[in-house]
């Protein structure tokens, strides 16, 4: 019985995809819904952070999309982020399944000073250290 406890739980944890197993922090919320970051997600290589964040939209979004996750990465010289990939799901917190995954045109964009975006950029490049 213990044993088969055990590989079902090994089963569940490599076939459990990654976004279900991330330690979500919400960082604000506005009116269309609110914005999480996976703390565990966040690295840092030089001047680069990378990290996933969640948005968890309150009303459906076109598609019946309720969720979105997408994986950046921030420039800590200039303060421009860009989207690597991004998933679109049908429930909220990442939940229900992919519905779509992408690839964005990794275009790099800057947040003007005083925004909440900005803010976190500001804080992740002055807060997480190089290894």
């Amino acid at each position: 019985m213990y044993s088969l406890f055990i590989k079902l739980a090994l089963i569940l944890f490599i076939a459990c995809p990654s976004y279900l197993k991330a330690d979500w922090i919400k960082l604000f919320s506005i009116s269309e819904g609110d914005l999480y970051i996976d703390s565990q997600s966040i690295t840092r290589h030089k001047d680069r952070i990378f990290f996933s964040q969640l948005v968890d939209y309150n009303k459906k979004r076109p598609n019946e999309i309720l969720s979105f996750i997408s994986h950046s990465e921030l420039d800590c010289l200039s303060l421009k982020i860009r989207d690597l990939n991004y998933e679109l799901f049908k429930n909220q917190m990442g939940q229900g399944g992919n519905y779509y995954s992408g690839t964005p045109s990794k275009k790099w964009k800057k947040f003007k000073n005083g925004t909440s975006a900005h803010l976190v950029n500001k804080l992740l490049c002055e807060r997480v250290y190089k290894k």
